[in-house]
């Protein structure tokens, strides 16, 4: 593969990280993500653009702001770089094919939730009405097809919304929020609708087991779960490696 296309894929990744921590730390807090210029939120010193450059500016300054010296969180280099790196690995593994486009922006997007859902216990609209319309759009090109995207959607959505309104109705209190209806219509439009409600089961078992985890085994029912964050990562896992994972459980259970 071409060196100066990895190499811009890398660049542009890395760029792509840097706004991604912008809306990981704006969208939470209903700010601007387009306008105003990223600020050190002890000090309110404006970061200049040196200070601003991917990963080598958090390792120059050594992770402080360079007026006030707070910390500045390793969170912004991981997700920059880890961003970087999806962005080659995509190139890498779907080619020069708008598959790797669709792919790239599923999981950025995925990413980004999970991170602000674990923070924060809320998944912005913003975010999975843009993935929704970016799913239907590029469905054709690199997607299930049109009517499967559209079937996924209303397929990811339904389902939840179901079984929200079936926990409220004999439980007498919410379960899943609208945030988690409106990511797995995002998930649905991306992945078509079969993936998807193996999506709802898996990111099910992984809280399952986070919850066993981290409470030595007792399941509370009552306890409030990230559940965005386990759907995030039962999705990218399903676009990854879902074929494979499917024929696995069918070889060695079927």
């Amino acid at each position: 593969m071409n060196e100066w296309l990895v190499a811009g894929a890398a660049v542009v990744g890395l760029c792509l990280g840097s706004f991604a921590n912008v809306l990981i730390h704006r969208l939470p807090r209903n700010e601007q993500v387009v306008r105003g210029r990223s600020a050190c939120p002890l000090c309110g010193q404006c970061i200049r653009w040196f200070d601003n450059v991917p990963v080598l500016s958090w390792l120059w300054l050594r992770g402080r702001c360079r007026r006030c010296r707070a910390p500045i969180s390793v969170r912004y280099p991981l997700v920059e770089l880890s961003t970087g790196l999806l962005a080659v690995g995509c190139l890498f593994w779907y080619g020069g094919e708008p598959a790797a486009l669709a792919a790239f922006l599923f999981i950025y997007l995925l990413g980004v939730i999970a991170v602000i859902d674990w923070r924060h216990m809320i998944i912005p609209h913003t975010l999975t009405v843009s993935g929704m319309v970016s799913g239907v759009a590029l469905a054709d090109a690199a997607g299930p097809g049109l009517a499967a995207a559209l079937t996924g959607l209303a397929t990811g959505a339904g389902v939840v919304l179901l079984l929200s309104w079936g926990y409220r109705r004999f439980r007498g209190e919410a379960g899943m929020g609208g945030g988690d209806v409106m990511l797995m219509g995002m998930i649905g439009a991306f992945l078509g609708p079969a993936p998807t409600v193996g999506v709802l089961a898996g990111g099910a078992l992984l809280g399952t087991l986070y919850v066993l985890a981290s409470t030595a085994g007792r399941l509370d029912a009552r306890a409030r779960l990230p559940f965005g964050t386990f759907l995030a990562a039962a999705a990218a896992i399903a676009l990854v490696a879902g074929p494979r994972l499917w024929d696995w459980y069918l070889q060695r259970w079927i």
